[in-house]
């Protein structure tokens, strides 16, 4: 019986059927795409990601202020469903604490009445209006009429000694040694004796400082401030949460502009950038500068997996080829503010004159002497500043090294992960081998096993600066970015 080729749902038709859909069918499908590996672009799988939680979120049950909590929960259980599912791709679990870090922030705008516990004490705590008839005596003077310790004789040694006495058979009573102002008047202050207690003197001098007559063991009544503002309505954060997730969208459709405008910093006119990759970031970088420097671009071919994206990237588009487009795209500089558009931003580097030179791997510690930089762009970062990219980074970085080239890598904040590389190798992705060896080689198959990594780890040492849509950092701090990004809180997604 002939079975129906059913074909997997395409990133595409993924998008356009998760705003249709109940988001657990989208759950399902977005699941399977991803454990049969059909996105490879990071970019990719941070839309569908991000797609998928903003229709997850409008149907949830938790809409609540007071509910926020389980809204958390449940956006952290699908965050470990779809982590499982392709446990080497790190966006997935980047956009994921993104949404949540989106959560309780509005929460935390939202509940904007403190807790008694969250006032600090001079705000909580009042002194009462009186503090009662004992007080009140107490802290009488000695002329006023009012009875007072040692308010009706001199003081002297022998009055010491009858408040010692005094004390041993009152041992509930706290000893009360004249005020300040008593000593003052006497002239002089008579020692006690060696059957003084160390506590009692203790007592005695710390209560020289106090005020008039008021005992030790004394504490004022203490009364909470009632709070003034009204109390906070359980309102509905559903709208406020769709929204910040919306602008996490928007923040991935511009990145490729963002960090582009940092291309005239980081390239200069005559020099020989030598690129590892061909990333749509990558790519937008160099043409932005290319509108106003003129440099020689060294492209890698990255073979055997990325050498065809490499020579598209090196082609020309009818479109631009023509001197009105060249015209077209020189209108759209940076220097006038207005950002190059998307059909803009995929021109090739031939198309605007730029001179490109293909290379294999294994030319690359020939011409790396000849070298001004080193471009690269990311899979994903780390949070110690290396970072996961196109197989054979780490080879080309350490050449960069040996001959005090600067590596530099653009890549969008999104790609930025908390996770720290603790097991570098079981981040990588490995591709067909076949692409290694083919079949024909029947020999070779038999008796070996064959590896064909697609990714390669590169550690922070290797790299000298990284550009982001939200400025330049150093692999030493990119953990300030990590902060700003996830906060503190600790999402364990795996």
């Amino acid at each position: 019986m002939a079975v129906a080729d059913e074909q997997p749902p395409a990133l595409t038709k993924f998008l356009k059927a998760v705003t249709t859909v109940k988001a657990d069918d989208a759950t399902e499908i977005l699941t399977g795409i991803l454990k049969r590996r059909e996105i490879k672009s990071s970019r990719n799988v941070a839309k569908a990601v991000t797609k998928l939680l903003l229709r997850f979120v409008s149907q949830n049950r938790h809409t609540k202020l007071s509910e926020s909590q389980g809204l958390i929960k449940d956006v952290r259980d699908l965050g470990r469903y779809l982590v499982a599912a392709q446990p080497r791709e790190l966006v997935i679990g980047n956009i994921v604490r993104r949404v949540l870090g989106v959560i309780r922030e509005e929460c935390h705008e939202s509940n904007t009445l403190p807790g008694f516990a969250d006032l600090p004490l001079g705000g909580r705590l009042s002194r009462a209006s009186s503090v009662g008839d004992e007080s009140t005596d107490l802290g009488s003077n000695p002329g006023s009429g009012t009875a007072t310790p040692h308010s009706g004789r001199p003081f002297s040694r022998d009055g010491v000694e009858e408040d010692i006495d005094a004390m041993s058979r009152r041992k509930s009573k706290a000893y009360i040694p004249p005020n300040l102002r008593n000593l003052t008047r006497q002239g002089s202050i008579a020692l006690p004796n060696a059957n003084f207690g160390e506590n009692n003197l203790q007592h005695a001098l710390f209560s020289l400082l106090t005020a008039d007559g008021i005992p030790l063991d004394y504490s004022p009544k203490l009364k909470p401030v009632e709070s003034k503002e009204a109390p906070v309505e359980d309102k509905d954060i559903r709208g406020d949460v769709i929204e910040g997730i919306k602008e996490l969208l928007e923040e991935l459709e511009q990145v490729d502009e963002q960090v582009a405008a940092h291309s005239e910093t980081h390239i200069h006119a005559n020099e020989i950038v030598m690129v590892l990759g061909s990333s749509p970031t990558l790519q937008a970088f160099l043409m932005r500068a290319a509108v106003k420097r003129k440099f020689t671009v060294v492209m890698i071919e990255v073979y055997p997996n990325d050498f065809h994206e490499t020579q598209e990237m090196l082609r020309a588009p009818s479109k631009f080829t023509t001197p009105t487009g060249l015209k077209q795209l020189s209108k759209n500089s940076p220097a006038k503010d207005e950002p190059l558009t998307t059909a803009e931003m995929k021109a090739t580097l031939a198309s605007i004159g730029v001179e490109s030179i293909l290379i294999p791997d294994s030319a690359v510690p020939a011409v790396m002497s000849r070298v001004n930089k080193v471009l690269m762009g990311s899979h994903v970062i780390l949070r110690n500043g290396s970072m996961i990219t196109t197989a054979g980074a780490r080879n080309v970085a350490r050449c960069a090294q040996e001959h005090a080239v600067p590596v530099v890598v653009v890549s969008g904040v999104y790609k930025l992960s908390p996770r720290y590389p603790f097991d570098p190798d079981s981040m990588l992705e490995t591709g067909e081998s076949s692409a290694v060896v083919g079949w024909a080689d029947a020999g070779v198959v038999g008796n070996a096993e064959i590896f064909n990594p697609t990714m390669d780890f590169v550690p922070g040492e290797l790299v000298d600066h990284y550009i982001t849509n939200v400025g330049g950092y150093t692999p030493q701090n990119l953990y300030k970015l990590v902060e700003e990004q996830y906060g503190t809180a600790n999402d364990n997604l795996e």
